[in-house]
């Protein structure tokens, strides 16, 4: 016998045998033979009783379906169905207009929420409709009732909501001063300590890349001139080096000559 029942949001309730006869009550006005009170509870009754302790609501209405199609009135059965469809297009109807406007490319809250993602682009477009659809999810199936009473109350906010589910980090900043100096591993590969301008460059961009990776959201350098500068002073040395290489003179008294525009921190 039925006594649980898992509705569509993933809440658990008690079952009531009141809906299945409402439902079924429903479709028979809708035929021309009309109600039939004695087949409503022979139904409901049945359903009820040979079912799960705890059943969806699909399958609830599965089975109610198919006691129609095997009884005498299977122009209830149609109208059962109709009806079923008719509410779940309804129930899909404010994701279908939600999007449509990003098929439109209308300019609303929808489209103009994130500025790093341009709903213009085909690549724009699939990550709003990925971002638009995992929030009721997350409402759905990851909060607790207290937070989702929290977020409603406005005591609490969840910062792109749409990216919870991956756990990951959001708009960070990097130390690229110690990812220079220390290297950083990339997942497969690892990266050594920078010796050069050029590749100090190159590391910051694949830091920035493997990150992102990682992550979403917004990332920075706070002081990339600064975080760089050192490597100046290197690659100076090593063109000095190889100038001498050239000439067979010796510049070493420039390897450390001041430069104006930077000075180290003690």
């Amino acid at each position: 016998m039925i006594q649980t029942v898992i509705k569509r949001d993933g809440r658990i309730v008690g079952f009531n045998e009141d809906k299945i006869a409402t439902a079924i009550r429903k479709a028979m006005l809708h035929t021309e033979l009309g109600e039939d009170r004695k087949l409503i509870a022979q139904i409901t009754d049945y359903v009820a009783f040979q079912g799960d302790p705890q059943m969806t609501v699909e399958a609830i209405q599965d089975a109610v379906e198919l006691e129609l199609m095997n009884s005498s009135r299977k122009d209830v059965a149609q109208k059962y169905i109709a009806y079923r469809n008719q509410r779940s297009i309804a129930r899909k109807a404010k994701t279908r207009d939600m999007f449509l406007e990003i098929i439109n490319i209308k300019s609303n809250d929808i489209t103009r929420e994130n500025a790093n993602m341009n709903a213009d682009t085909p690549a724009g477009m699939m990550m709003k409709f990925s971002s638009e659809t995992t929030r009721p999810f997350v409402d759905d199936y990851l909060l607790t009732e207290e937070i989702k009473d929290a977020v409603a109350g406005n005591y609490l906010h969840i910062h792109d909501k749409d990216y919870y589910p991956t756990k990951s980090l959001t708009c960070v900043q990097h130390p690229l001063d110690r990812i220079l100096q220390n290297g950083f591993s990339a997942g497969h590969g690892e990266s050594r300590p920078a010796k050069r301008i050029e590749t100090a460059s190159i590391l910051g961009c694949i830091s920035l890349e493997t990150a992102q990776n990682e992550m979403h959201g917004g990332q920075a350098i706070p002081a990339f001139d600064f975080y760089l500068a050192p490597y100046v002073r290197t690659s100076f040395i090593e063109e000095v080096k190889t100038l001498e290489a050239l000439t067979g003179e010796e510049y070493s008294h420039l390897y450390n000559i001041e430069l104006d525009d930077y000075l180290k921190k003690p």
